[in-house]
This record gives structure tokens, sequence and C-alpha cells, in this order.
């Protein structure tokens, strides 16, 4: 395939390829590993034990998934010998299942993550949280969507929409410290809301590893061929239009 080559080869999976079969379990895994995160995040935000307990208990079938995932990675690459787009398919695959398993844990982190102490007066930080789990859930779900059908221009989409979360986590910051400097009962909720929104940037950050995987299988291009045309101010310096810091 010429990597140089910008249109988008855009399909829907084949069940009988083996390889579109591989990528619709990673594909599950995904489902299950951004529940865990929207419901983690929900079960922080309203200090919810049971729907904490059922997100921990996720995490025993994640590992399941990932395992076998990467057990028929191995059976296809030693049966089918692939080479050029099947097999950067089948490494792509074995390395997007390790981001959604980190995922899947960070939604685990932010069910043990649980506090009783008060709400805050200001509620900010929770709003906050709230955008950023479901930014950084549309993130993945989005990467996945991309390596799914080939669509590497909807995969490279996903970097820029980093920037969103990053101002959101600035913002969270921003609210926390202030809330902070003033002290009272509410203190140990915003820490556990500063460490959650910690957890949600990684969401987005496994998302462009995800999307970054995506355009590799799809393309044969490395992040570095095709990202400095992108603003995104992590790698390039550069910020999007709009944004004024």
């Amino acid at each position: 395939m010429n990597a140089g080559n910008s249109e988008p080869k855009v399909r829907t999976p084949d069940p009988t390829d083996p390889t579109d079969t591989l990528k619709q379990h990673v594909a599950g895994m995904s489902d299950l590993a951004v529940g865990m995160v929207q419901d983690g995040t929900r079960a922080l935000l309203t200090n919810d034990k049971a729907l904490a307990d059922s997100v921990v208990s996720r995490d025993v079938p994640l590992d399941r998934f990932d395992v076998a995932i990467e057990t028929e990675s191995m059976r296809l690459i030693a049966t089918m010998q692939p080479e050029a787009e099947d097999l950067r398919t089948i490494g792509a695959v074995i390395k997007i299942a390790n981001c959604i398993d980190r995922v899947g844990r960070l939604g685990f982190d932010l069910a043990k993550n649980l506090t009783s102490a008060p709400e805050t007066a200001d509620g900010t930080p929770s709003d906050v949280l709230r955008k950023m789990e479901e930014k950084g859930r549309a993130m993945v779900r989005q990467s996945i969507e991309a390596f799914l059908t080939d669509n590497a221009p909807l995969a490279k989409e996903v970097f820029a929409l980093d920037d969103d979360v990053d101002d959101l986590y600035e913002s969270l910051e921003t609210s926390i410290f202030k809330q902070l400097q003033k002290g009272g009962p509410s203190s140990e909720r915003l820490a556990h809301y500063l460490l959650a929104g910690r957890h949600l940037e990684r969401v987005a950050d496994n998302a462009c590893k995800i999307a970054e995987k995506a355009v590799y299988a799809i393309t044969g291009e490395r992040r570095p061929e095709y990202f400095p045309a992108l603003a995104h101010r992590a790698t390039t310096g550069v910020r999007p239009a709009g944004h004024t810091h």
C-alpha cells in the first residue's frame, strides 16, 4: 500500500476474514473498558459503592479479553504467515488491546477512588470531570471505529481532540486549587477529584495511542510522517486555531 495516499479507504468489516474477526474482539474489549470508565466516574461522583464494586468486578473479564486477543493474534501469525497490511493489522491489534486494557484499568482506579467527603459548594470540578469522561470515552470509540473501518482520516482527527481534554484538566486544576486554599470538609473530595482528572486525561492519551496504531495498520505511516500537519501542542508546540493559551 502507498503510505502517501491520502484517500480514505473505508470499508465494512468482513465476518469471514480472520483479521476482521480479531478486530471485532478488540471492539468488544473496548466496549467493556469504556463502560468501566463511564461507570467508574459516575460511582466516584455519586459515591455509589455498588456501582464501584460492579466496575471492579469487570477487571477479570477485561484481563481475559486481553489474553484471548494476544493468543489469537499469535495463532494467526503462526498459521497465516501474514504480510504487509495483514501483518500490520495483527501487530496493531496487540498494541491496541494493551491500550484498551489500560483504559479499563483507569476505570477500575476511578471506582476505587470513592470518598464519603461532602460535595463542594462549587460544582465546577464534578462538571469538568463529567465532560472529561465523555470526551475521553468518545475519543476511544472514534479510534476503534477508525480501526474497524480502515478510516485513517477519522483516526487522525482524534489527536487534536486531546487538546480539549488537556484544557479541561487545566481548568479542573485551577478550580480545585482555588477551593483547596479555602479549606473545609470538602478538601478530601477535591483531592480525589484531582486524581480522577489525571486518570481521565490518561484515557484520552490512550485513545491517541489507539489512533496512532490504527493509522499505521491502515496506511503503513508512522506518526512523525503525518503528525506535523496537525496542530497539537504536546508534540508540535502549536495550538489549534481559536486557542489562546
